[in-house]
This record gives structure tokens, sequence and C-alpha cells, in this order.
């Protein structure tokens, strides 16, 4: 017997937030208001990534971030919670046919009190939907977006002994994948959900498609990308599935204003070297030299062109290139990585790209490990308290002690994924901004004005990994992750659920660097060490 799908509600939606997007001018009013964090996720960028903003928690114990048991329909079981409330998610199985797929989710509670969900899973223009889900395909690396912006029933709640049942929409994984993985904001991560034809389910997926008010601009499968950072700031290195560029710093790879190498050049190039290596086949190999705007423009072209003829000599001499077809030019300061308004960014502007396109990107199916870093780079030393992560580490917000800790992640394909659960005595109040990544490495990750739990790095062999993320056809580009967090109430949880890119080993070091975002300076700054890696 099929299961039903419920009847859309006779309630009307709300309309559009009239928030525009933040810059940062925008911000700087907004930290003195009391509550600054609801109206950051309120009114930020957050499009149809974003979550509604409002006062209250929710989280899933460390333990029960990643759904392992199988429920009653044969989905993925979480136990989690919200606003203080026990909350029990089967996830799945998913059901695909032709176009779509959809993951169904049931809903219970034991808690005596109505369990309100208009807040976790939708966005700011949309709350009581699921839009901020999202379906993912960890092992082909893959990103789909809730496509169904129908309240449904979230608004009604969970009752206890009353399961609620509902069906978030997405396009259809290739027809090679036999499970995906499921973020659900504020809840956990659902790894291995199966994947089964409409017929073998006990529900239509055209009867839910028919039911359902669907907005398919931004519906993927988008690409997931991945970003590191060397240590000492000399180098950072951009993935996807077809190609790394590792960009070197002018500033440590060359003198002031000239193309010779420095005594640094080779431990930074190393980096490059051991991508490469990656690569026995070889392939199309891009070096582009880049400056700032200081010069004029004949000087800078000449520069960038001499920079990037001496990275390619350099590296001719590191390793063998022979099955590489190398390119070299210089774009002087007509491509900046970042506005050329501040010293800081000048900086982050005078670099080398170093771009490769393999032949057989398979050829690096082996998880990226400690071996990647530049061999002088070291574990940076911790900016704030440092706990183990199953044990946890105590952060001061708001002037509150809050309690950080994450019980494990799981490793799925090249990644990795955990949740982080925050817990107080004391009702704390949670700008977002606070745990955001400081404002260099925004920028040069190309988040500046994304509102996002996006501080969560991975530390390994001198390296620091950022969480992993997504771009929309517009260049706006996403982390993994909440985009926002809500005020703690006393004895309550809250979940951040987070992907990274696998970094390889047995255990993990999550950290969160110091520096500033915006005006921000009040930032959660902690390490959280000797985390298990456990196996899908």
């Amino acid at each position: 017997m099929r299961r039903k799908v419920p009847d859309m509600p006779s309630s009307t939606l709300l309309s559009p937030d009239s928030c525009a997007r933040l810059t940062r001018r925008g911000v700087l009013t907004l930290p003195a208001l009391a509550g600054a964090g609801a109206v950051l996720a309120g009114c930020g960028a957050l499009k149809k990534d974003g979550v509604a903003s409002g006062k209250g928690s929710g989280s899933a114990s460390p333990r029960a971030a990643i759904a392992t048991a199988t429920g009653p329909h044969g989905g993925m079981m979480l136990e989690a919670e919200w606003k203080g409330a026990p909350l029990s998610v089967e996830v799945g199985p998913a059901a695909v046919n032709g176009k779509y797929a959809v993951v169904p989710l049931v809903l219970s509670t034991t808690s005596d009190e109505n369990v309100s969900l208009s807040q976790p899973f939708g966005s700011s223009y949309r709350p009581g939907t699921m839009v901020a889900i999202r379906m993912l395909s960890l092992d082909k690396g893959l990103v789909y977006r809730e496509l169904d912006e129908e309240v449904r029933h979230l608004y009604d709640g969970v009752e206890k002994d009353k399961p609620l049942e509902v069906f978030p929409v997405f396009h259809a994984p290739p027809e090679d994948v036999g499970v995906v993985d499921l973020l659900l904001p504020y809840v956990g991560i659902a790894t291995g959900v199966p994947v089964l034809k409409d017929t073998e389910t006990d529900f239509s997926v055209n009867d839910v498609v028919s039911k359902a008010k669907l907005d398919e601009s931004e519906a993927g499968p988008f690409k997931i990308e991945t970003m590191s950072l060397a240590a000492d700031d000399s180098s950072d290195t951009k993935q996807d599935e077809k190609s790394t560029t590792v960009t070197v710093a002018g500033d440590v790879t060359f003198a002031t204003d000239s193309d010779q190498l420095s005594a640094q050049a080779d431990s930074v190039l190393a980096s490059v070297v051991e991508q490469i290596k990656k690569y026995p086949s070889g392939g199309d190999l891009t070096i582009t030299g880049h400056t700032d705007d200081v010069a004029d423009d004949a000087h800078n072209q000449d520069l960038s062109e001499r920079r990037a003829k001496a990275v390619s000599g350099r590296l001719k001499k590191l390793t063998d290139l022979s099955a590489w077809k190398e390119s070299v030019s210089g774009k002087g300061e007509s491509s900046p990585r970042v506005a050329n308004d501040t010293d800081e960014h000048r900086q982050i502007n005078r670099r080398v790209e170093i771009a490769l396109t393999p032949s057989k990107p398979a050829e690096a199916n082996a998880a990226p490990s400690a071996s990647t870093a530049p061999s002088s780079s070291a574990m940076p030393k911790a900016s704030g308290p440092v706990g183990k992560g199953p044990e946890g580490v105590d952060v001061k917000i708001d002037g509150k002690t809050v309690s950080m800790a994450i019980d494990h992640v799981v490793r799925v394909g090249s990644y990795l994924a955990g949740t982080v659960v925050l817990t107080s005595s004391e009702t704390v109040s949670m700008p977002v901004a606070s745990f955001a990544l400081p404002g260099k490495m925004m920028d040069m990750r190309g988040l500046s004005g994304v509102f996002y739990v996006s501080s969560l790095t991975i530390l390994s062999g001198g390296l620091r990994y950022l969480e992993a993320d997504y771009t929309y056809s517009d260049g706006s580009r996403y982390p993994l992750a909440n985009s926002f967090v809500y005020n703690l109430e006393p004895g309550a949880s809250q979940s951040l659920p987070v992907v990274w890119p696998d970094v390889g080993g047995d255990s993990v070091t999550i950290d969160m660097p110091a520096g500033e975002y915006l005006y921000t300076k009040e930032r959660v700054v902690a390490r959280l060490t000797d985390i298990p890696v456990v196996n899908a």
C-alpha cells in the first residue's frame, strides 16, 4: 500500500523578503542591534540557500550527527533535537522517476509540546519550506537543491505520537548512483540513503511532483569544490572534478618587484610538484603571472610574464614536465583576485597561478594527505582554547560559556561529513558572523558577503582545508554548512553539520582560525583535536 502524499495546506505563502544582499558597509550598523545574528541571517545573501531568521536553537547530539540505523520504511535514522525537543528523522529511501528524485522525511517526537519546524529547513523568504535541504552524492561530488517552495505542512509542526511526513523534491542523480546523502540544516547528515525506482517504493514520485510548487532555476547538479591554504599563507590550492589550481604568493616566491625566485620558492613550489606527481599521464599545464595595480600597465604586464616564466623554469628543474602541455603567460593587473583597494588585497593579487587539467583525472583517486603540504609548513599555533573533539571545548560567545563538541566524522567518497554541536546553560545571542572565516580567507575563497558557518576548517600536514562548497551559475559560492546560527536557550543544543574534503588519516583536527570578519571582532576561535574518522 502506498503512502498518501499530503495535499497543499490552504495557507498563503509569505511574500519574499525585502532584504537586499548585504554589503560590507551595510553590515556595520548591525552589531549594535540586539539579536544581530537574526538580522544578518534574515537579510544576508542567502538566496535559495538561506535559512529563516529568528530566535531559537536546534541540534543533533554528536553521536546522532550521522545516520546509521535503518528506520521502519527502510530509510536512515537521525536522532536529533530542535529547540530543546527530541526529534527523530527517518530519511529515505529516495525514489527516482525520470527527471526527479524524492527523498521522504518522517519526523517524530516524544515531546509533550508541539515541535515547530517552520525555521530549520526553509529560507528567509520561504519559511516553512524545505528549500535549505541539500541532496548530495558524495561519491560523485554532486550537490542538488531542494526544488519545492510550497509550505507543505511544516508550519503545523510535529506532535507526540503523530509522525509528520514530507517529501522534498530534487533533480534525479545519474542512473549509476545507488545511494545519496542528505544535509539537513541544524539536524545532521544522513549518509548512504538508498536510491530506488519509483515502482519499488510505497509512494509515487509523480504524485509528489504534481502537488509541488517547483523552482528549477538553480536545480543542480553542482560540482563540489574544495580549497586548502598553506599555514604560512605561501600558497592555496583549489580543486574540482576537472582541474587543480595552485596559487603561489608573489611576496613569498619573489623579491619585491622582481622575477628572481626567493630562498623559499622551492618549498612553496613543492605543493605544485606534489599535485603534478599525482598525474603521471600529464595533461594541460597553465602558468599565469599576476600583479597588483601599483605600477603602470606595461610594467605590470612585463613583470607578470617574467614571473610566470621563472616559475615554469624552476618547476622543470624540480620535476618532470614532459607529459604536460605547457602554456606560460602574464596578465599584469588585469585579472585581480580581489579589488586593489587595500594593502592586504594587493598582496593577495600579487601571485602566480599554476592550473593543472589532467588527461586522466582518475589517477588521483587517493585521498589528499599531509604529503601535499609544503615541506617547511607546520601545524599553526592554536589561537584559542583547545580540546579533544568528543570531549568538547568551552568558548565565549556573547560573554557566555558555550561548549563545542564533535564525536566523529564519516568518510564518504573523497569527503568527510560531521556535525559540531553547541550547548550552553545560559541564553546566548549568536551572530552568524562570529562563525564566518576571517576576512582574508573569505576574500580568497570568494565568499565575501555570504553569511554562513564557514570557519570550521580542518588542519592537516601544514594545510588548512576549508569547508567544501559549490557555485551557482551567477558565481555565488556557498559552503556545505548551515547558513545561520540561532540563539541558544538554556539546556538546548544546536547542530552545525559540515562537509569537508577528505585529508586522509584515522583522525582529524578542526580549527576555527583567528582574524576579523567585517568589523566583527568577537569571532569564535577554537580547536578540536583527535576527532575519529569512520568509514561510511
